[in-house]
């Protein structure tokens, strides 16, 4: 009787501990050619999986399962895809997407679909991860295709074109663009925000955020943020919105309702831990954190430091960094799994 007692009480015990874990993250290295696997509830590097040559960013699979890796390539143009199997913390294989060149931003549609932009061809394709198929969704005709948001809710995608200054709005399931929308060159990061109803864009050479309306297309308001304004993501409830600023160092926060800045977070000596922030800057070795994630739960949110090859764990709760960790060369794109590496 005592030892089915036992077991049952540790059967409970790990089955407790395993709801409670944060899970684990991907961050493509574009330094290093390869993806960090991180845990979140020890904040630390498990492992270091080889990628393509130029990794940018990555998605992660509905299930947690798999990551797929853009491999966009650095002198020389790569046209590849990595897939991962993260639990196995092994690649699986490659996709040649073939004239596809410079892939970057990817987003999950489906439980074995992609859609990835390619800046060479200004096109948004469809990639099935199991059969290898690749379809073109819609041509941008735009130069530098190079984000993605998806919108779950309404089956739209919104590819930010850098060069060209535009965001193209795309029909995912019916093929067809919808609409071009003009803004100016340097557009570049940008996110839908969870209800579907606004759209958030930043660009990089004026540093401003310009909030758009998801339904007319219409522009609604103009944010200012601080130098090279470069990428966005919405928490998952839509009351707060983060953009990373590559130049400054800095990640802002805004209140999406009042559409206000609320709060700047400091990453300058992030590479000496925590207890460097706060002090006195060294502009020779800045930051320059790009790549955002956040924790489902909305109670913490991820950021990569490219510079110093570490990402920062923010706390929600009150927008200070509470954790680092260590990654790999040049960390940029992030994405959250539920699963629990062991």
């Amino acid at each position: 009787m005592k030892k089915w007692l036992v077991i049952l009480w540790f059967s409970l015990l790990s089955t407790k501990l395993l709801a409670q874990s944060l899970g684990s993250l991907m961050v493509v290295n574009k330094g290093g050619n390869t993806m960090s696997i991180l845990d979140l509830d020890l904040n630390t590097e498990l492992t270091r999986i080889p990628t393509g040559e130029g990794s940018h960013e990555v998605a992660v699979s509905p299930d947690g399962k798999i990551a797929v890796v853009c491999n966009y390539g650095n002198q020389t143009p790569n046209n590849s895809l990595t897939i991962i199997d993260i639990a196995q913390k092994s690649s699986i294989k490659k996709i040649d997407l073939g004239i596809y060149q410079r892939p970057h931003g990817i987003e999950f549609i489906a439980p074995e679909e992609v859609i990835v932009t390619s800046e060479v061809a200004q096109v948004l394709i469809k990639v099935n991860i199991k059969t290898d198929a690749v379809t073109e969704v819609v041509k941008t005709n735009q130069e530098g295709s190079h984000i993605v948001a998806y919108c779950k809710a309404d089956g739209k995608a919104y590819v930010a074109n850098r060069r060209s200054g535009s965001v193209s709005v795309v029909d995912v399931k019916g093929n067809k663009l919808l609409k071009t929308i003009v803004l100016k060159p340097g557009t570049e990061g940008l996110d839908i925000s969870p209800n579907g109803k606004e759209l958030w864009v930043a660009n990089q050479i004026d540093s401003t955020v310009t909030i758009i309306n998801a339904q007319t297309f219409k522009e609604e308001a103009l944010l200012y943020a601080h130098q090279n304004a470069i990428r966005v993501k919405f928490l998952p409830n839509g009351k707060y919105s983060l953009i990373s600023n590559a130049k400054t160092g800095n990640v802002s926060v805004y209140d999406v309702a009042a559409r206000r800045l609320i709060k700047d977070i400091d990453l300058f000596n992030l590479d000496k831990g925590i207890e460097g922030l706060g002090k006195a800057k060294d502009l020779k070795n800045p930051p320059i954190p790009v790549g955002i994630t956040t924790h489902p739960s909305g109670k913490f949110v991820y950021i990569a430091a490219v510079n110093y090859g570490t990402i920062a764990v923010i706390d929600t709760a009150n927008w200070e960094v509470v954790a680092t960790i260590r990654a790999g060369a040049s960390p940029d794109g992030l994405y959250h799994s539920p699963l629990k590496i062991n």
